[in-house]
């Protein structure tokens, strides 16, 4: 079954113009779009239906719509096509699987194009991150510890390294848990370690 996944803003309010001549299916979300894709009510419930079998292809007005950031864009682009669903995009005219069900080297092509271009981004983030806490500590304003920890908060995220790959890849933190085998405790109090060290870089 062919599916269309349409996400507005919390200040939107109208969606007529994204579903202009749809097929299928409608899935949409009223949400910013700094929440990742598995986080959103019918993102998650269109993943669910995905694993089912019951989609065989989304389409959405661009790839923007697919994620947060570059990273939670391919990731959710890639566990579509891991299980055979084509995922097609109006604005870039993208199909990300041929008729035969085989990937389009073109859309494998821009997706590792933007895939390196994510990790570079992610590299650079990293970088930033420690030498503002170089930085930090340098000029006397580095927080040492997180709190509810006996660990500072570059020992928490240096710790938990498996978590802050996972969170930078856009997971969220209930799926990071699972994927890590770590307590959503755990998990949340590595965000807030990176968010605080994101703040003093």
């Amino acid at each position: 079954m062919k599916a269309t996944y349409v996400r507005v803003s919390t200040l939107e309010q109208n969606i007529s113009r994204q579903l202009e001549d749809k097929e299928g299916e409608l899935y949409w979300d009223k949400v910013s779009g700094m929440t990742a894709f598995e986080e959103r009510e019918n993102g998650a419930r269109l993943l669910k239906d995905a694993e089912e079998g019951i989609i065989d292809e989304v389409e959405v007005h661009s790839i923007d719509r697919l994620g947060r950031d570059a990273i939670n864009v391919l990731n959710t682009i890639k566990r579509f096509t891991d299980l055979g669903v084509n995922v097609k995009s109006e604005k870039e005219g993208l199909n990300t699987l041929l008729d035969n069900g085989e990937q389009n080297p073109v859309a494998k092509l821009l997706v590792s194009v933007l895939s390196t271009l994510a990790e570079i981004d992610y590299k650079n983030r990293r970088e930033a991150q420690r030498e503002g806490i170089q930085k930090a500590k340098l000029e006397g304003k580095y927080k040492g510890r997180a709190t509810g920890t006996g660990l500072s908060d570059k020992d928490m995220v240096e710790k938990h390294a498996d978590i802050v790959e996972e969170l930078n890849k856009g997971e969220s933190i209930r799926r990071t848990a699972k994927l890590t085998e770590k307590g959503k405790s755990t998990v949340q109090r590595v965000k807030k370690s990176l968010e605080r060290i994101d703040e003093n870089s």
